[in-house]
C-alpha cells in the first residue's frame, strides 16, 4: 500500500491535496466523537456566539465573525468548532500551494510546500489541541503570500485588491499579523524589479481595501486600547524579574528557543525526504528564494525588536506561527533553486510519510488521551463534564429558562450547547447581564469543587442585576467523567430561580 502511494504521489505530487483533505476530515470526525467537552478556545468561542461585536476583549474578531456565522448555520456545538478550524487549516495549505505556484512550474514544489505546513507544530498540534484567532491568523497570512508573490511576478488589479484584502483580515485576525506585511514590503525594497511594484498605482487599491476592511475594528480598537491590549502584553511579560536587561535577554533565548522548536520538525522532514539536497539547495539563490528568505528572517528580527521593546520575557510557538508558514515556501523554492526536485522526484512521496505520521498521529495521541486516560484517573481538560452536566439540570424541567447565569466560560458555554434559544450570562462579560431578569425564570449554575455555596463574583453580578440571591436554594449534582465508568465524577451545583408565582 505505501509502495502504491509513493508511485501515486510521485507521477501526480498533486494529489497531496487528498491526503490534506483527508487529515482534515479525520480531524473534524475524531474530535466530534471523542468528547463533548470544551477546551479553553472552545469554550469562549461558543460562549461569544451570542454576539456579533466589533470587538470582543484582547482579540480582534475576526474568527469570532466566523464563527458566528457557522453557528448561525449549524447552532453551537462541538462540530460548528471543528468544522470551521479545519477548514481554515485546508485553506492556509491551499493557498501556500498556490502561492508557490505563483512563482514556480512545478507541481512538486507546491506540494511539498502543503505538506511542509502541516509538518509545522503550529498547525499539526497546537492548532488541534486549543487554537482559535491563531488558525484564522495562519489562512490571512496564506492568502496575503498568494496575493503578494502573484502580484509581483504578474501584476493586476484583482491581485493588488486581494493582497489589500488579505492584510485587511489579517490585522483583525491577530494584531501581530502587522509584521508580515511590513516584512514583505521590507524585503522587496532590495531588488528594483520586485521595488517597482510598490511604485505601481494599483497599490493604492491595496491601501483602501485593507483599510476599509480594518476601519470598523480600528474604531472600536481606539475607543478601547486598555481592554485590547493589556492582557496580551501581560501575558508577554509573565516571568518578569523587573531588571531591564535579564528580561530582554530572556525574551530573545525565548524567542530563539520557540523558532527552533517551531521549525525543527520540518527541516528534519525535509531531510529525510530530499537527503542531501537540502544541503546542496543552501548556495542556490533565485529572486523569490532571496525575497522570502529575507521576508522570514525580518519577521523574526521583528518580533526580536518588539520584544526587547516591550520587555517581553515570553515568546511561544504560538505568537510565531504566522512567520513560520513562510518557512516551508522558502525551504521548497531553494531545493528547486538548486535542482533538487529533479534530481528526486521521489521527495514528495517520502516528505509525506512523516507528516502523516505526526499529523494523523497527533489526532489518535488526543482521542487516546480521552478514552484511555480515565483507566488511570487522568482527564484531559475537554473531558470535564459540564455539558452532560447541563443537559441533565435541564431534563428536570418541562419548560426551559428564560437565562442561564453560570460562573465561568466552560460552564456558560456547556449551557449554550445545551439551550441555544437562551440567553447565557456570566460575571466576566458585563454585556450579558442584559440576559438576567428577576421576573424570570432563570437558572444559576457554578461549580461544587468548593462546595455548594454561590461564588462571591456570581453572586454580586446576580444582585447587582436584581436577583434576590438568598431566595436561592442550592442543589448538588454528581456528573461522571465520559469514559470513567462512573468512578469518577464531578460535583456542580445548581438553582433555579422561579417566577413569583411559581413560588406561591
Amino acid at each position: 500500500m505505501l509502495h502504491r502511494l509513493r508511485d501515486a504521489l510521485t507521477r501526480k505530487p498533486e494529489r497531496v491535496l487528498w491526503l490534506i483533505a483527508a487529515y482534515c476530515l479525520a480531524a473534524i470526525v475524531l474530535r466530534v466523537l471523542r468528547t463533548e467537552g470544551l477546551q479553553a478556545d472552545e469554550s469562549e468561542q461558543i460562549f461569544m456566539s451570542q454576539y456579533l461585536l466589533l470587538g470582543y476583549g484582547r482579540q480582534p474578531p475576526f474568527y469570532n465573525w466566523l464563527q458566528y456565522g457557522v453557528i448561525q448555520l449549524i447552532g453551537p456545538s462541538v462540530l460548528a468548532l471543528t468544522l470551521l478550524k479545519n477548514s481554515l487549516l485546508f485553506l492556509s495549505c491551499v493557498f501556500i500551494g498556490l502561492a508557490v505556484r505563483q512563482v514556480s512550474d512545478r507541481k512538486e514544489v507546491a506540494a511539498a510546500a502543503m505538506l511542509g505546513v502541516l509538518a509545522l507544530p503550529a498547525i499539526s498540534v497546537l492548532s488541534q489541541r486549543d487554537l482559535s484567532h491563531a488558525v484564522a491568523l495562519l489562512f490571512c497570512v496564506s492568502l496575503f503570500l498568494y496575493g503578494f508573490l502573484g502580484a509581483l511576478k504578474r501584476p493586476a488589479l484583482w491581485r493588488y485588491a486581494l493582497t489589500g484584502f488579505a492584510i485587511g483580515i489579517g490585522v483583525i485576525s491577530k494584531y501581530n499579523f502587522v509584521v508580515v506585511p511590513i516584512a514583505a514590503i521590507l524585503a522587496i525594497l532590495p531588488d528594483a524589479e520586485l521595488r517597482r511594484r510598490l511604485f505601481d498605482r494599483r497599490l493604492v487599491v491595496t491601501i483602501l481595501i485593507a483599510g476599509l476592511v480594518c476601519l470598523p475594528h480600528a474604531l472600536w480598537f481606539l475607543n478601547n486600547l486598555e481592554v485590547a491590549t493589556s492582557d496580551t502584553i501581560g501575558e508577554m511579560r509573565d516571568d518578569s524579574s523587573g531588571n531591564f536587561i535579564v528580561d530582554r535577554l530572556m525574551g530573545l533565548l525565548s524567542l530563539a528557543t520557540s523558532a527552533i522548536e517551531g521549525a525543527l520538525p520540518l527541516i528534519i522532514f525535509m531531510a529525510i525526504a530530499f537527503g542531501r539536497e537540502l544541503w546542496a539547495s543552501r548556495g542556490a539563490e533565485t529572486l523569490w528564494t532571496r525575497m522570502t528568505g529575507r521576508m522570514f528572517l525580518l519577521c523574526l528580527l521583528t518580533v526580536g525588536v518588539i520584544s526587547v521593546g516591550m520587555g517581553a520575557t515570553k515568546i511561544s510557538q504560538k505568537w510565531l506561527s504566522p512567520f513560520l508558514l513562510i518557512l516551508p515556501l522558502y525551504l521548497c523554492l531553494k531545493i528547486e533553486a538548486s535542482g533538487g526536485f529533479a534530481r528526486r522526484p521521489q521527495g514528495v512521496a517520502i516528505l509525506a510519510l512523516p507528516t502523516a505520521l505526526l499529523t494523523f498521529g497527533f489526532l489518535l495521541y488526543l482521542t487516546a488521551g480521552n478514552v484511555l486516560a480515565p483507566l488511570h484517573g487522568r482527564y484531559q481538560k475537554d473531558s470535564f463534564p459540564a455539558v452532560p452536566f447541563v443537559r441533565q439540570v435541564l431534563a428536570e424541567e418541562n419548560n426551559p429558562p428564560e437565562f442561564i447565569a453560570a460562573d465561568g466560560m466552560t460552564l456558560a458555554a456547556a449551557a449554550r450547547i445545551n439551550a441555544p434559544q437562551t440567553g447565557i450570562a456570566q460575571p466576566g462579560f458585563a454585556r450579558s447581564a442584559s440576559f438576567l431578569s428577576p421576573q424570570g425564570r432563570g437558572l444559576v449554575i457554578w461549580s461544587g469543587a468548593k462546595g455548594p455555596a454561590l461564588p462571591p463574583a456570581l453572586g454580586e453580578f446576580l444582585r447587582s442585576n436584581g436577583i434576590d440571591t438568598a431566595a436561592l436554594i442550592p442543589k448538588t449534582m454528581a456528573v461522571a467523567y465520559p469514559f470513567s465508568g462512573g468512578r469518577d465524577t464531578e460535583q456542580f451545583n445548581y438553582a433555579w430561580i422561579a417566577y413569583p408565582s411559581d413560588q406561591n
